[in-house]
Parts: C-alpha cells; sequence; structure tokens
C-alpha cells in the first residue's frame, strides 16, 4: 500500500544489526520471537475485535484498500 518503502542493501545491514541486538538481549532475558503485520485489512480486525471497538486504528484509504493498525501497534 501507499505510504511503505523499501529498503536497500546497505540500509537492511544497519537493520539487521540493530534488531540482531535487541533480539538478542531480549532472548536472555526470556523473550520469545514474534512477527506480526504492521498493519492488517479492517475487515480482518473488526471480524477479532468488533466493529465498535477502540482497539483498532483505522488508515486513510490506500488505493481502495481500507486498513488498520492494531491497538498494540
Amino acid at each position: 500500500p501507499q505510504g511503505t518503502r523499501d529498503y536497500g542493501p546497505k540500509q537492511m545491514a544497519i537493520r539487521e544489526r540493530a534488531f540482531s541486538a535487541i533480539i538478542s538481549c531480549f532472548k536472555r532475558h526470556g523473550a520469545e520471537v514474534i512477527d506480526t503485520p504492521v498493519f492488517e485489512l479492517k475487515e480482518t480486525l473488526t471480524g477479532k475485535y468488533g466493529e465498535d471497538s477502540k482497539l483498532i486504528y483505522d488508515l486513510k484509504d490506500q488505493g481502495g484498500e481500507l486498513l488498520s493498525l492494531r491497538y498494540d501497534l
């Protein structure tokens, strides 16, 4: 969707080193790794949390897709 970006090889190398350091620190303290999408289709989230839920944040229409963020993101 509109507003997302790509990272080149140099940027990804920096990001991977930073994330690796953060992840290893978290794992040392008992955390487990998960990966979730940054945004989801609004239809998916309203099915999980309900239509009137305050647990989702609606994003602007992105080229015909109604997208939302979960409350924890």
